[in-house]
């Protein structure tokens, strides 16, 4: 098995070598460059659920409330400021006075309700509307149970915004932060469905403004005069290129072609690990396989843990250069406990499975597949990427070693990735997700049936109410210890594979500062400045 785990690692650095795309000039005097894999997802804000596209977005938007400079703290952004009542169920935002867009016209609090309401209606079909459902009525309006003026937002005048919430959320705020609860300009949006198609009709609220976008090579974010802290951001541009492979970014941030790397690999953590370049933080989210549990192969929940322990998967790490750690939960290392401030939700809930082969044969066996006989080939679906190609291989022979069992890999581009697995062509496909607020509640939650994990196929009133019922506890150790069980019951049913816990590495030029990665990995310009 070593042996082919470094023979596959050679390949996969053999096929990293590409050309670096063309860099974009600029007369900009103070311009941040930085790559990213591929083209944004999504980049309309109250339809993104995807982590590679908010850290565009986050530069380009900006909600009630956003990260501080100091990457812990959440402060007021349109808000001015929010009273919360006394039951903790009412917030009353004032908005900032003479707030406006980035083609100059006025925004107001009504630009929230509106933007909310539309992520909350389902013909948007947004990815993150969820999210939203912590907003009285939120779900049921989702679901055609209540009207929209029953969903708890309202714009009393043009800068108060009161908002009712379902139950108690007391990571609200940090919410507001997210692409999701971001507003759009209503006059833009339903004057052209495909305003994000164009930067002549893209309007955005942020620090920056899309003044470029070349499909497959680069976006270009301009300062935006009309930013209510304008005179405080030092960065004229920011320049997002589109590179794929990790091996041709390190290559280009080397030739000081980027100034600020975010895709590290194994050889820059062994170049750049330990300087003054490196920088390191936890990140709330995991990478994940999912099973299609509507397949009759997966639909045995012993045959998905079978799957889950017959992997070692620090040698799977190792073989990819990654430097995460294997995660054996839903949950990551980053977020913290409800009880215990020194301590992190994994350190006092523990693992909740273990890797055991002969275990796994044994599922195997009881569940009807003895060495694997009789089990159908598993395809394993993946997005056409080297690396990707690389973890589903090195998964794929564990499982036909360990379990006995077929397989074959199936890579689809990103454009059409996420709709096959809508459709259900996959046995097993490759995930992953950071949730949107520092709480272990947030990485259960995208489980609930009609949430963001929704691939597997997965619904269980029972983890439903489980999940409901914790949000109803107030007590710290109470809800910490219905968390842990919550998540007992999760890993014993494993609609998906927990692989391992993401963490924030990247690469700054000395003469940088004030680059800001909050836990959700994504990365802010407004705080930076050059230093010479």
């Amino acid at each position: 098995m070593k042996k082919m785990l470094s023979l596959l690692l050679v390949l996969l650095l053999a096929m990293s070598a590409m050309v670096v795309p063309a860099m974009a000039e600029s007369a900009a005097e103070h311009v941040i460059i930085t790559s990213i894999e591929d083209n944004p997802e999504q980049m309309d804000p109250g339809l993104n659920s995807y982590s590679r596209s908010s850290r565009v977005l986050q530069n380009l938007f900006k909600g009630l409330y956003k990260l501080d400079a100091d990457g812990t703290t959440y402060v007021p952004a349109m808000a001015e400021s929010c009273e919360v009542s006394e039951d903790g169920l009412t917030y009353t935002f004032t908005l900032r006075e003479g707030l406006l867009w980035s083609d100059g016209s006025p925004l107001t609090a009504h630009d929230f309700e509106y933007s909310w309401l539309r992520v909350l209606n389902p013909e948007s079909a947004s990815g993150c509307a969820s999210d939203l459902w912590v907003i009285k009525n939120g779900e049921a309006y989702y679901n055609g149970e209540c009207t929209a003026d029953e969903v708890g937002v309202h714009a009393t005048d043009d800068l108060t915004l009161v908002v009712e919430m379902e139950t108690l959320t007391p990571w609200f705020l940090s919410l507001t932060a997210t692409t999701g609860f971001m507003p759009v300009c209503q006059a833009v949006v339903e004057a052209n469905p495909n305003w994000t198609s164009d930067v002549s009709t893209y309007v955005s609220n942020g620090p920056f403004m899309l003044t470029e976008y070349s499909s497959l090579n680069r976006l270009v974010l301009s300062k935006n005069p009309n930013y209510y802290l304008a005179d405080e951001v030092q960065i004229d541009e920011v320049q997002f290129v589109i590179i794929p492979d990790s091996a041709t970014g390190l290559t280009a941030y080397n030739n000081g072609e980027i100034n600020v790397f975010t895709s590290l690999n194994q050889d820059a953590l062994n170049q750049y690990m330990g300087t003054e370049e490196f920088h390191s933080s936890g990140r709330i989210g995991i990478q994940y396989c999912d099973f299609n549990t509507t397949l009759e192969e997966f639909s045995d929940k012993r045959v998905r843990q079978a799957f889950a322990m017959a992997i070692d998967r620090q040698s799977l790490l190792t073989a990819l250069g990654y430097n995460e750690q294997p995660v054996y939960g839903f949950i990551p290392y980053a977020q913290p406990s409800l009880t215990d401030s020194t301590k992190s939700y994994r350190e006092v809930a523990g693992d909740m499975f273990e890797e055991n082969v002969e275990a796994a044969q044994a599922l195997m066996a009881e569940a009807g597949y003895p060495n694997g006989e009789g089990f159908p080939t598993v395809e394993i679906v993946i997005q056409n990427d080297t690396t990707q190609s690389l973890m589903a291989q090195i998964l794929g022979e564990f499982w036909k070693q360990n379990l006995g069992v077929d397989y074959t890999i199936q890579p689809y581009e990103s454009s059409v990735y996420w709709s096959e697995l809508d459709a259900g062509n996959f046995s097993i496909d490759r995930n992953g997700y950071t949730v949107d607020y520092v709480d272990p509640s947030a990485n259960l939650r995208i489980f609930i049936t009609g949430a963001n994990a929704y691939e597997n196929g997965w619904d269980d009133p029972t983890f439903d109410q489980m999940y409901n019922d914790s949000l109803l506890l107030t007590d710290d150790a109470e809800r910490e210890a219905a968390i842990i069980e919550l998540e007992k019951y999760l890993v014993d049913e494993m609609p998906a594979i927990p692989i391992y816990a993401y963490e924030n590495q990247y690469l700054v030029k000395p003469n940088i500062e004030g680059v800001v990665c909050n836990p959700i990995g994504h990365y802010y310009f407004e705080y930076a400045y050059f230093t010479e």
